[in-house]
């Protein structure tokens, strides 16, 4: 998995036979603190359950680097819901649904 980083954030991209198949972006916010703002998975890859990949990766980024995620992507949002053993990872001011 690729690591593109840039001045105001990055993302994690799979590929697959050359071809970014999906990925997974962040903002930078505050000090120690990220925004999970989107994960897409290119239709002729979706079943390749690339979502969870992506996710892990984002997930261990954080703990490398001891960041808080603050997600606003769907799909991250969810994770996290269905995941309560990482909520140590979310930012403090993160509140579900609000």
């Amino acid at each position: 998995m690729k690591h593109v980083e840039t001045e105001t954030g990055g993302k994690f991209v799979v590929e697959i036979n050359g071809e970014e198949a999906g990925f997974i972006q962040y903002k930078w916010m505050d000090e120690g603190q990220i925004n999970a703002n989107g994960t897409l998975v290119h239709e002729a890859y979706r079943d390749q359950k690339l979502g969870m990949p992506l996710f892990n990766r984002l997930v261990a980024f954080a703990k490398e680097k001891e960041l808080r995620i603050y997600p606003t992507c769907p799909f991250v949002v969810k994770t996290f819901a269905r995941h309560p053993e990482l909520s140590d990872l979310l930012a403090d001011d993160y509140r579900p649904g609000a």
